[in-house]
């Protein structure tokens, strides 16, 4: 498993990686992005690479 980590003070919630991995992430109806799910298995780290490469404010890690 592959932990999420996301930077919720630097998260400007502009629903990028919500679309590319809708299962981890969406934006809530507050308007506030919601981590649904704190890992994702192995096989999905190039999905989580790509979701953290588009993050515009760099708000997403892993480990």
């Amino acid at each position: 498993m592959v932990e999420v980590k996301v930077d919720f003070a630097r998260c400007d919630a502009n629903g990028t990686c919500a679309a590319l991995m809708p299962d981890v992430f969406r934006i809530g109806g507050d308007g506030l992005l919601e981590q649904l799910k704190t890992d994702v298995e192995d096989d999905r780290a190039d999905e989580l690479e790509e979701a953290i490469l588009c993050c515009p404010l760099g708000a997403i890690s892993r480990s």
